[in-house]
């Protein structure tokens, strides 16, 4: 071991081998040594043998009961895909790409027969995370009133759609849609 638990590291300094540690958050392993991969604190886990980062500015990594914001990659009859990018509240975007999905038990406190009623592909969804498991494997929640598609793309022109003073959606294109909206409809994009 190069360091020492605390100790603080540079980019590419080398911390370990690779047979001592596991590399865990914001480490890496070259040519069978641990490097960090941000400056900042070194934490050494001796329990679980693993070595990280400890970094004040560094994206945080999502974690349950997050509310993300994501866009609908494609929708099948029982879920959603939805690639997830950021954090609410964070200013900063997600540097890893997050993937979720939406079960049909999780969209809607109702019985709904498919998933192509409520979502299509490019709409921005505000989900909540109810499991990580994986980067790549994160099972998200609409069924709060408060969650669901805050801006919906129309399937005709793919611009996105408002909401009229009736809540239908409407696109400039002439076509009405129905998605499983949520109360921010419209909010938080820039």
């Amino acid at each position: 071991m190069n360091h020492e638990d605390g100790d603080y590291v540079l980019p590419g300094e080398i911390l370990c081998s690779y047979e001592e540690y596991s590399p865990s958050n914001w480490t890496y392993v070259e040519k069978g040594y641990i490097k960090a991969n941000k400056q900042g604190k070194l934490v050494i886990d001796d329990y679980n043998k693993t070595v990280s980062i400890d970094s004040r500015d560094a994206p945080r990594h999502i974690q349950i009961n997050d509310l993300i914001i994501g866009y609908v990659t494609e929708v099948r009859t029982q879920k959603v895909l939805v690639t997830i990018k950021q954090i609410v509240g964070q200013k900063r975007d997600l540097v890893a790409g997050y993937k979720g999905y939406i079960h049909i038990s999780q969209a809607i406190g109702d019985y709904v027969q498919s998933m192509h009623y409520l979502f299509k592909i490019g709409d921005i969804v505000e989900a909540k995370v109810i499991n990580v498991f994986t980067t790549e494997y994160i099972e998200l929640s609409t069924a709060s009133r408060k969650l669901g598609v805050i801006k919906a793309m129309c399937t005709n022109c793919r611009s996105f759609m408002e909401l009229d003073q009736n809540n239908e959606l409407r696109c400039e294109c002439g076509k009405k849609d129905y998605r499983k909206l949520s109360e921010n409809y419209g909010g938080y994009i820039e």
